[in-house]
Parts: structure tokens; C-alpha cells; sequence
């Protein structure tokens, strides 16, 4: 069984702050580049990581993601449509926490891929979860207060 990938990580801001972060169109895409972002159930929204194509708001070679949960200011889910692949799903829940908001990111689905064909993948994802789009994250709710 392929493991889900988590990643955790405090913020020193309020939640509703933070849910603003992970919410707002424009404040989604400074954290995890992302183009025609909405927080509504079945909108899909798309992750451009060639930022000359973002900045056009090009979706060639985008990964198409799909909102499946908008629970404020607790949790939002979407789906993560790598092409020709079955998606897979990312799942950020925000808790109240003295000081902040505890943010715990699961990116799951990968059990359905042999664990080879994921590697490679899995281990950019958490790496990039973990050390670039969360602490970008942090910075963007901080930045709100």
C-alpha cells in the first residue's frame, strides 16, 4: 500500500485568517500557483508550475484539480488530476491552536498506483508540499494580519 503524503505546519495567524489564505482567489495563487481558483464545490481550478504561463493564464500542461469540499473555516478538499492518470486528492484542515492555526495537508489516492509509479511523483509532491507551498502559505496569512 502506497502511504498518503502529510505535511504539518503551524501559523501564527488566526484561522479565519488563514482560511482567507487558503480561500481567496488571489492569495491562493501567491502560495500555490494556481490559476482560475474558486472555493466552490465542482469549480475546477488549475496548478501552473511554469510561471510564464501562469502569468498568461495558460493551462497548457496544467494539472486540472477540482473542488470537492469547502467546509469553513475547517477544511477544503480537490481533487489532483495528473493527465491520463486517475486523480488523487488534497485534503488541508485548519484547527485553532494557542497562538495560531494548526494546518495539516493529507495529499491521498496514491494506493491506487503501484508504488513505483508513484515514487518518484510522491517524493517531489511532499517535498514541495512541506518545504515550499505551506511555509509560502505561512507567509501569505501572516502577511494578512
Amino acid at each position: 500500500m502506497v502511504e498518503d503524503i502529510q505535511s504539518v505546519i503551524e501559523i501564527a495567524a488566526p484561522r479565519d485568517q488563514v482560511w482567507r489564505a487558503v480561500t481567496e482567489p488571489d492569495l491562493v495563487g501567491q502560495w500555490m500557483g494556481c490559476l482560475r481558483f474558486l472555493p466552490a464545490p465542482g469549480h475546477i481550478f488549475y496548478l501552473q508550475p511554469d510561471r510564464p504561463r501562469r502569468e498568461a493564464d495558460d493551462v497548457t500542461d496544467a494539472i486540472a484539480c477540482r473542488i470537492e469540499i469547502v467546509d469553513r473555516p475547517r477544511r477544503i478538499s480537490f481533487s489532483w488530476g495528473f493527465p491520463e492518470t486517475p486523480d488523487t486528492f488534497v485534503d488541508i484542515r485548519l484547527s485553532n491552536i494557542s497562538g495560531g492555526t494548526h494546518v495539516r495537508l493529507t495529499h491521498s489516492g496514491w494506493d491506487q498506483f503501484d508504488d513505483r509509479e508513484t515514487e518518484h511523483v510522491r517524493g517531489g509532491l511532499g517535498h514541495a508540499w512541506h518545504t515550499v507551498a505551506l511555509p509560502a502559505l505561512r507567509a501569505v496569512a501572516e502577511r494578512l494580519a
